[in-house]
């Protein structure tokens, strides 16, 4: 290892060129791979709706209405001129209106008031449209402005999971620079207050900045990311590397002082920090890739690029920063300066006073925050994870107080029959949340030929052998209401044509996301507890030790989870079933360095006396590490636009500091405790045996 190290450091020129160039042909990758930000699209292909959404498009070519726009203070003959605009615009598929609904040569006095009212309120047009999948920000605005332009428009609102999701994509890139933006001055000031030099956190900042854009271009194997994982991989991929590059430059301070040649200590500071690194890089890697285990597939792609990013930081981290950090000794030795906080002292005599106290609050809410992590409520849908002053939520706040809450669904069912179409269509209808029933019987009548029919009304509603019914319901995107009408039109459908139909619906998919995420959490929970745990094992060759850490850390996660109960708030469901992978994967890392101080000093002192210096000397790494996580995902919860990203940002600062506050007076507490336990469920650990040695000193 050491020879290895000594080759790689003298020819640090050749490693530099080699992650130069491999940074340059990720970076010119970053920008050709694909974000998506459609939640529904990570359902798995077993799950009903997916199938359902996959048959639809394949019969159908398109989806069904994704998007509303209310125009109010136009008349009805520039209503019309402005239908005929969207149908030109090549990202619009198809538009209904209220001329496509009763007959506009009679006044709207005598028409059905309940079919007109679903369309115009007195004060302006409602249309439905059908967007591509490609539609962008700058199409939606281009609608926008196409309603604007008309005479006398007072105002313009647009709403729909097409304008949400175009939205979301406009605002990633800004979002992604703030939040770099704050972990970048985050770590810069964290680690400048700890180490002794200027330079350490420049150095770190390049280091990990290559090992990210190694990460986000190599995602281009994967053709398409998430945008979540887009934008809080990285800022974690920064803030868990950081535990990496102060193991390297604390051991590198401490060979400085024993060797005159700075090319022999950087060689013994890497052979000393590879273990170390490669242990926590090994407990967090498992601990971001047990995402994968998820059903919800938006799991494997936060889990795989999580991991992936541990993959590249370690190899920076042991290779490359050591080149760069001995290349700019001089540069680094001129920016000396004194360290800030010089001891931790007192910190650790606290924590030890305090470590009876807070071990009974935590075995006091242990259970209950445990039951409450099990009772959170979750959100699903695109409406949830609007900003409440976004455009999108403003709008659609106006448009629902116009017409009400509106889901459009398509059902198609085998086409000829009629009977048994009749009967659902008339079933729907029945509904009490039903606006409106749209099929081929109730435009053109059963007994009307296809061939008689309006060519291309007839190609939406029945084609290759299916026949289409639309059902537009007075329901929110989701919630109780919305998922009991899911089974309740489920069940019709079965009755009629067993599994012969197929559904689609925001809702639809969000009811099927609820019941294909209700088991995952455990599955995460279990994957990363048993992954991390047998890591451990090997590297402690203990029973007792992985016990020991992660059930302090578990608890931890507990009483994160359970905070959303205990205070009444929606979480999403996204950010809640991610946590615990990324909490026990980032804590686990505190824990083992505190761990492995402790392990040492028992071998030469007493458990408490261990266990009181293990926290001095232990502290700074981990509050260095922790700080920078903590804030830098305050700093995502501070400017974000979106609610699931705050979610995450919130939910892991809160498991960061938790975990700290166990580990500082919990765990060194249940060290003492479980001394026996674990001298005897251990391997060579060595301790030192304070009978003998107390028997020894009485001799003499």
């Amino acid at each position: 290892m050491q020879k290895m190290f000594r080759g790689v450091l003298k020819h640090r020129k050749i490693v530099i060129a080699i992650f130069i160039l491999l940074t340059i042909i990720c970076a010119a990758c970053i920008p050709h791979v694909k974000v998506n930000a459609d939640m529904s699209d990570y359902l798995p292909p077993s799950a009903k709706s997916s199938q359902d959404l996959s048959a639809m498009k394949e019969t159908y070519g398109n989806d069904i209405t994704n998007a509303r726009v209310y125009v109010t203070g136009i008349s009805q003959v520039d209503a019309e001129k402005f239908t005929s605009e969207l149908k030109d615009e090549g990202d619009v598929v198809s538009v209904t209106w209220l001329g496509d609904e009763v007959d506009l040569d009679e006044p709207l006095e005598v028409q059905d008031q309940d079919t007109v009212s679903d369309w115009y309120d007195g004060q302006g047009y409602l249309f439905q449209m059908v967007l591509s999948d490609t539609v962008d920000q700058q199409e939606i605005d281009h609608i926008r402005e196409l309603g604007y332009d008309l005479p006398g428009t007072q105002n313009v609102a647009m709403d729909g999971s097409a304008v949400s999701n175009a939205s979301s994509m406009s605002t990633l890139d800004t979002d992604m620079a703030h939040i770099m933006a704050i972990a970048v001055i985050t770590v810069f000031v964290i680690v400048m207050l700890s180490t002794t030099s200027y330079l350490h956190p420049v150095v770190m900042l390049l280091t990990i900045g290559i090992a990210i854009i190694l990460n986000m271009g190599t995602n281009i194997f994967r053709g398409t990311i998430s945008s979540i994982t887009q934008l809080v991989a990285s800022v974690l991929q920064l803030a868990v590397s950081m535990d990496y590059s102060i193991v390297l430059l604390t051991n590198f301070g401490k060979y400085r002082e024993k060797y005159d040649d700075q090319f022999d200590a950087m060689v013994a500071a890497m052979t000393k920090s590879f273990p170390v690194i490669l242990s926590s890089a090994a407990v967090t890697f498992f601990g971001f890739l047990s995402l994968s285990a998820m059903q919800f597939l938006i799991g494997q792609d936060m889990g795989i690029a999580l991991a992936k990013g541990i993959v590249c930081s370690f190899f920076t981290i042991t290779l490359l920063m050591p080149c760069i950090l001995y290349n700019m000794r001089k540069a680094v030795e001129k920016t000396t300066h004194k360290p800030f906080i010089k001891s931790f002292k007192g910190m650790a005599r606290f924590c030890h006073k305090g470590a009876i106290p807070a071990l009974i609050i935590v075995l006091v809410i242990a259970v209950p925050a445990l039951l409450g992590s099990q009772g959170v409520s979750f959100t699903y849908g695109e409406a949830s994870n609007l900003a409440p002053t976004s455009q999108v939520k403003l709008d659609n706040d106006t448009i629902n107080e116009a017409f009400g809450e509106s889901q459009t669904w398509a059902i198609m069912v085998p086409e000829g029959q009629w009977s048994e179409e009749d009967t659902l269509v008339n079933e729907l209808k029945a509904l009490p949340t039903t606006k409106s029933v749209l099929s081929y019987t109730t435009v053109a009548g059963d007994g009307l030929p296809d061939e008689l029919a309006d060519a291309d009304e007839v190609s939406q509603l029945i084609n290759g052998g299916y026949s289409r019914i639309i059902l537009t319901s007075n329901i929110p995107d989701e919630g109780t209401v919305a998922f009991n009408l899911v089974e309740t039109v489920r069940n019709l459908c079965e009755e009629h044509y067993g599994d012969g139909y197929h559904l689609v619906g925001n809702a639809v998919s969000y009811y099927d996301i609820r019941s294909v995420t209700s088991g995952d959490n455990t599955t995460v929970k279990l994957a990363s507890i048993i992954s991390i745990g047998v890591v451990l094992l090997i590297m402690f060759k203990s029973i007792s030790i992985p016990i020991t850490l992660l059930l302090a850390i578990e608890v931890s996660i507990w009483i994160n989870e359970a905070v959303p109960y205990f205070m009444g708030t929606f979480v999403n469901f996204v950010a809640f079933l991610v946590i615990d992978a990324v909490q026990l994967g980032a804590s686990v890392d505190y824990a083992i360095i505190y761990t492995e101080d402790y392990l040492t000093r028992r071998k030469r002192m007493s458990k408490r006396r261990a266990s009181i210096e293990a926290i001095e000397y232990a502290a700074q790494p981990i509050i260095t590490s922790s700080s920078i996580l903590i804030v830098a995902c305050l700093g995502i919860y501070v400017v974000a636009s979106s609610p699931l990203i705050q979610d995450v940002g919130l939910l892991i600062a809160r498991g960061a500091f938790i975990s700290v506050i166990l580990i500082f007076f919990v765990l060194p507490q249940l060290f003492v405790i479980f001394d026996g336990f674990i001298r005897h469920s251990s391997l060579k650990l060595g301790f030192f045996n304070e009978k003998s040695a107390a028997s020894q000193h009485s001799e003499e």
